[in-house]
Formats: C-alpha cells, sequence, structure tokens
C-alpha cells in the first residue's frame, strides 16, 4: 500500500512517498524513495467504546492517571493495588493537604510542598526518615520560597513533633536537594502575625508601623543577617509597643515568637548600639537617613582584637620591668628580697583598692539618684558651724573618752606603725635623696 503525505517528509532524503504494510502488527511507515522506516509500532490515541454482556455500552483501554506508572484499571473504576512508592505519595499530598487547611496556606504551595517531596522521594531522603518530618521540611521550604509568615514550630506543633528534629530534616534536605535559592525570611513578614495575638486594639496599625520601621532599620544595620527572624520581629514589636505606650513584658514576646528571653534581650543590645537608638521617639518616626553602624560581629570581633593588643602591650611592658629588675640586681643595688616585699605591699594595696571599689560599685543604683546637692539652706547651716579645733577638755561621756587615745597610746601606735612601715619609708627617703641628687 503506497500513498503520499504531504505534511510529512522523510528525513534522510525528504521524500514525500511512504508505504505502510498493514499485514504485520507493527504497521511500520517506510518510505518508497530510500526505503527508511518513519514509524514503527504506532500507537492508536482513538476512544474505543465496547459492550458489556447486558449490552452497556463502556470505554476500552485503561486509565493511567499523571501520579501513576502503570495501568490502574479500566475507565477509572476497579483499580488494581498501588505499588509501595504510589501510596507514599498519596499519603503524603493528603497529610500536605491537611497541615496546609489548618494553617491557611494556599494550594499552589502545598502543590509546590508536594512537588519537593516527591523530589525528596526520587533521591531517597524519605527512606529511614518519618514521613511526617519531611512533609513538614517541604511545607516549610515552600512557604519560605513564597516568603510567608510561617515558621517551622507551626508546623512541628501540627503535626505534634519536636521542631528540632523538623529542623534537622530541613537542614539535611537542603544540603541533599541543593537548594541554594532558599531566601531569608524577612522579619516584617512575622510582625503582623505576632501583633495580632497581643491585644493592641486600635492602636495596632500604629504599633505595626513602627515595628515595620525599626526591623528596616535593624536590617540596615547588619542585625538581621545570621539571626532568626522570629527573635529579630520579636525585638522590633517590643520596642514599637513601648514607643505607643504598651506596657507588654519580655515574657510575652517569648510566647508569642517562640524565641528565648536571652536572644531577645541580645536583640535589644544589638540595637542600643546603634545610631537609631539614641534618637527620641518622635525623631526617629520623622528621620528618613539614618546612619548605619558596622554588623555586631565586627564590633565585637574588633573588641576582641583591641583585649589581645592591649594584653600584648601589657606583657611586653611586663618583660621589660623585668628586663630592669634583672639590671638592678646585676649591679647589686637592689636586693631580691626587697624587690619581693615591695611586690607584696603593691598586690595589698592593689587588692585594698580593688575591695573599696567593690563596696562603691555595690551601692543601689537609687541611693545614687537620690543623692543631691545641698540647697541653700543646708549651705546656711554648714557656715555656722565653727572650723576651729575641737576641745576635747569638756567632754564627760565616759563612751567617748573610750574612743581617744591617750599621749602614751599614741605614741606607741605612732612607733608600731613606723615598725611596720619601715621599708617603705627607707625606699621612699631613698628615692627622694635620689632625685634630689
Amino acid at each position: 500500500m503506497s500513498f503520499r503525505i504531504r505534511e510529512q517528509r522523510c528525513k534522510h532524503c525528504k521524500g514525500t512517498h511512504f508505504s505502510k504494510d498493514l499485514s504485520t502488527p507493527a504497521a511500520d511507515l517506510v518510505c518508497t524513495t530510500c526505503g527508511q522506516v518513519q514509524e514503527e509500532n504506532p500507537i492508536v490515541s482513538e476512544v474505543t467504546f465496547g459492550e458489556t454482556s447486558n449490552g452497556a455500552a463502556m470505554v476500552q483501554g485503561s486509565f493511567v492517571g499523571a501520579d501513576q506508572k502503570r495501568a490502574g484499571g479500566s475507565g477509572g473504576v476497579g483499580r488494581t493495588t498501588l505499588d509501595s512508592r504510589e501510596q507514599t505519595l498519596a499519603k503524603a499530598k493528603r497529610r500536605i493537604k491537611n497541615v496546609a487547611t489548618v494553617l491557611k496556606i494556599p494550594d499552589y504551595i502545598s502543590d509546590a510542598a508536594f512537588s519537593w517531596f516527591r523530589l525528596a522521594l526520587t533521591n531517597n531522603f524519605v527512606q529511614g526518615r518519618k514521613s511526617q518530618n519531611v512533609v513538614a521540611a517541604c511545607l516549610y521550604v515552600a512557604c519560605r520560597k513564597e516568603k510567608t509568615h510561617h515558621m517551622l514550630i507551626d508546623f512541628s506543633s501540627r503535626l505534634q513533633i519536636s521542631v528540632f528534629s523538623v529542623g534537622a530534616t530541613f537542614l539535611k534536605m537542603v544540603k541533599v536537594l541543593n537548594i541554594t535559592a532558599l531566601p531569608l525570611a524577612d522579619p516584617s513578614l512575622f510582625i503582623q502575625h505576632f501583633a495580632d495575638k497581643l491585644n493592641f486594639g486600635k492602636q495596632k496599625v500604629k504599633v505595626i508601623k513602627d515595628a515595620v520601621k525599626l526591623a528596616h532599620r535593624m536590617t540596615e544595620d547588619w542585625i538581621h543577617e545570621g539571626r532568626r527572624p522570629a527573635g529579630v520581629a520579636g525585638a522590633c514589636l517590643l520596642l514599637a509597643a513601648r514607643m505607643n505606650n504598651f506596657r507588654r513584658t519580655h515574657a510575652e514576646l517569648v510566647a508569642v515568637a517562640h524565641v528565648a528571653e536571652d536572644t531577645l534581650q541580645k536583640r535589644l543590645n544589638e540595637f542600643k548600639q546603634t545610631h537609631g537608638a539614641k534618637m527620641t521617639v518622635k525623631e526617629f518616626r520623622e528621620a528618613e537617613n539614618i546612619e548605619a553602624c558596622d554588623p555586631p560581629s565586627f564590633t565585637k570581633n574588633r573588641n576582641k582584637d583591641l583585649l589581645k593588643q592591649r594584653q600584648l602591650e601589657k606583657s611586653e611592658r611586663l618583660a621589660m620591668n623585668d628586663n630592669m629588675i634583672q639590671m638592678l640586681l646585676k649591679d647589686g643595688s637592689i636586693s631580691t628580697d626587697e624587690i619581693n616585699d615591695q611586690l607584696k605591699r603593691i598586690e595589698a594595696r592593689q587588692k585594698q583598692v580593688n575591695q573599696e571599689l567593690k563596696k562603691v560599685l555595690d551601692v543601689p543604683i537609687n541611693k545614687l539618684v537620690k543623692f543631691k546637692m545641698p540647697d541653700i539652706k543646708t549651705e546656711d547651716l554648714l557656715a555656722k558651724i565653727s572650723s576651729e579645733e575641737v576641745n576635747l577638755e569638756d567632754v564627760d561621756d565616759n563612751e567617748i573618752d573610750g574612743f581617744l587615745l591617750t599621749a602614751e597610746e599614741s605614741d606607741l601606735k605612732t612607733r608600731i606603725w613606723h615598725g611596720l612601715n619601715h621599708d617603705f619609708l627607707k625606699e621612699q627617703q631613698r628615692k627622694k635623696l635620689k632625685a634630689e641628687a
């Protein structure tokens, strides 16, 4: 059988005459000019109908779903048992849909999460791991791609699993599937979500606006880089609440943002070192261009380098002093015992100074704040007090007499003091004579 097909040309000789052998099951299509086989085993895509024993019409053929790799039965009814892979995909899709419905995640994000699960199954990532952990990780990746406000703890609390196991699964999946273009979560995405739980009332829009500006300011000051966005958002919301006269404690923000109180305080301390923290509320709201600061990690490492440099300089000075002491010992101008005694006295004096400083620093701040300079009336009273030497001859109180020293006791105490500080006085006298010479 030979015929001409206008729409088709031979790939070898560009001929248009073909022959189809219908006597064989293959029904190959052959070019009559060069003999090149153009088609073999053609598939009939027509929908054919048959008739059952009862005379009812039925579709002939098998139904193959989009997520199947073999026929599942005639017309989609009475499908055979699914294999293990298809069962896993079906369960995962059903679970992803359930979690997405509860957390109000759109369908296009849940479909993307199912695609990530299928890719993980292809790379044998699901094998040996809990399916619900992989489901949560896939949903989180899809939400991160679309920049939604959902966090890992939202999925873990819904699936009743540990957030740490979900986080570990997520990190491993990112490495295995080579997910590189995963955007950082913007802290401003969480502010609206957290503010809905803190009952700001009519002032909620104003608080959110201030918190978003604070988050933008922290991003400009490199505080957001390398930090959990929930902690940054919680710190911004706490500051914004205080700016609008709302009393919100750290514990309330910790319960909402699911971060530790220390993390929240660290973000506040880092923002405290920026230029924006030194402004008033009105200045901060009206300011447009605020000078950016160095990253907190850079400042911290810089301080460490300065501390190391100071320690190095101190060690060099000590080494220089040791060399000078060795030279004095060689010259014989001073003995080792005198040096040791002098060092002991210096250490004792240093301990005493440190104890006095500690007493001063331990004074409560309210006592320091309550201190006031003497007013005019106090100065008038002080002016009336005589500055002459007090005459103690008229004192008759026995208790006061017990605190006063007699002439013999005073002389004895003076001699004891001179005896204890003999070496020090001798050294001072020697230095004085040397300086005068």
